[in-house]
Order: structure tokens, then C-alpha cells, then sequence
């Protein structure tokens, strides 16, 4: 597939500025000041690109990466997020919101390739200082920091939204409390989605 550049995206990624890239944005872009990639040319799409492909920007371009609820659509997210760290710049930021592996709805979508928990970007943390319960990294090359992962609670029906905002501001006050819910609770009480922080880290 070839790159299709508009609204003077190219020009935006050879200047001085902060650049902000939100992936997979559909037709609402989020953050409007960002550069938006996605496989379909929509009004608000600023680059039109197979990400599944690799990403369309230099190493070291890109200060933050956005992406809601896109993460799940790859085919290979390890080459996804291989790529995202390619083109960060040290010390970016790759920012987002995928679906928890509880959410009663993640297996209504039949696009939703990967399941996500607390622990799955660990997998790409060395460190691994956030919790405290640890997974292997010995098999990835590439590595973030992880720097925050909240768990969200949400709800399209209007009595169970403020019943789980309240679940969900209860549930983040910690990291502690985070672990324990996933492991104990999150069946009985879903989490709708992930909301997660990496920064790059250099080798």
C-alpha cells in the first residue's frame, strides 16, 4: 500500500516543532494538534498508511504517539510496538487506551487481534519498577518504561458508569490495589479498558 501524505503532514514532520502522531484515529481525531495516521482516508486522517506495514516516520522523529483503542487492530504487536519505539525520539512518550482482557464486549468486535492486562507492556520493560509481580523480558531487543498504568472503568449505561467510576477510583489509588483487583476481582467487576505511559529507552 502506499503512503498517501495530506494536509501538509510532510511538511509538519520536517519542521522544529513538537510532533505529536495519533495512530489509528478513524474518523475523530483526538489530539487534534497531532499528525494522524490510519489505513482508511478519512476528512481527519493526516496520512494514510498499513501501520501493519511499519510506521511512516524517520528514527527518532517522534517526541509522543497517541493511540485509543488501536493497539487491539494489529496483526503483529510486537513489530507494532518495535516500530513505535523506532521512530520515538529518547525519552518519548507513546500514550494510550486499549481494552482490557475482562471487558464483556473485547469479543463482540471481531477486528480485536490481542488481549491486554496490567502486566502486558511489562513485557517490554526491563526495569519493570511499576509492580510487583515481574515477567520475562529476556526474549524482546527494544525497551519502554512503564511509566503509569490505570485501570478504566466506564459503562454506556448511566447507572452502571457512576457505580464503576467509583469502582475505578477506589481501585487506582495504588499499585497494590490495581494487582489485587486484576487477580481477584476482574470478573465480578470488568474493567473496560487499560490506560497506559511508556517512555523510550535507549540501549
Amino acid at each position: 500500500m502506499e503512503v498517501l501524505y495530506k494536509n501538509n503532514s510532510q511538511q509538519k514532520l520536517k519542521s522544529k516543532d513538537f510532533i505529536k502522531v495519533e495512530l489509528g484515529c478513524g474518523p475523530n481525531k483526538k489530539i487534534k494538534d497531532a499528525i494522524s495516521v490510519d489505513i482508511v482516508d478519512l476528512d481527519e486522517v493526516d496520512i494514510v498508511a498499513n501501520i501493519n506495514n511499519g510506521l511512516p516516520f524517520d528514527d527518532n522523529s517522534i517526541d509522543e504517539i497517541y493511540s485509543f483503542h488501536f493497539l487491539e487492530h494489529v496483526s503483529d504487536l510486537e513489530f507494532v510496538l518495535k516500530e513505535i519505539h523506532r521512530v520515538l525520539k529518547p525519552n518519548g512518550k507513546k500514550i494510550g487506551t486499549v481494552p482490557h482482557f475482562a471487558n464483556p464486549y473485547f469479543y463482540s468486535d471481531p477486528t480485536h487481534n490481542s488481549f491486554f492486562g496490567l502486566y502486558s507492556f511489562s513485557y517490554f520493560d526491563k526495569e519493570q519498577k511499576l509492580f510487583k509481580r515481574k515477567v520475562p523480558t529476556f526474549y524482546m531487543s527494544e525497551f519502554f518504561e512503564v511509566s503509569d498504568v490505570k485501570l478504566g472503568f466506564t459503562s454506556p449505561f448511566v447507572g452502571r458508569y457512576a457505580f464503576k467510576k467509583i469502582v475505578g477510583f477506589f481501585v487506582n489509588l495504588c499499585t497494590y490495589t490495581k494487582e489485587f483487583h486484576e487477580e481477584n476481582f476482574c470478573y465480578l467487576i470488568p474493567p473496560y479498558e487499560i490506560k497506559f505511559e511508556l517512555t523510550k529507552i535507549n540501549k
